[in-house]
């Protein structure tokens, strides 16, 4: 797969074609907070993506707020986790 260079909260990252934005703000070590995305015990997660809607994140030049679970990074792309928009509409 080709590589995809995207920036979150101002910091430079590469991932793999198809990963999705939550998967590379993980590897910044970037918390978004999920409750779709559940780690239990033993290595099991419940994921039932963009169910929750918790982790809505603004990416530049989109009018409406994207779920970081499941939408996949593109090119050049320009992620903020933490702008005022993201956190109030983690809170509703």
């Amino acid at each position: 797969m080709s590589l995809v260079t995207l920036n979150i909260n101002n910091r430079k990252v590469q991932v793999e074609e198809g990963t999705t934005i939550l998967e590379a703000a993980k590897k910044l070590n970037i918390k978004i907070p999920t409750l779709c995305h559940i780690k239990l015990q033993d290595d099991i997660t419940i994921n039932h993506p963009s169910s929750c809607r918790v982790c809505m994140v603004e990416v530049e030049g989109r009018q409406k707020l994207a779920p970081a679970c499941s939408t996949p990074v593109e090119n050049g792309m320009k992620v903020n986790t933490n702008s005022i928009r993201a956190i109030k509409a983690r809170k509703t």
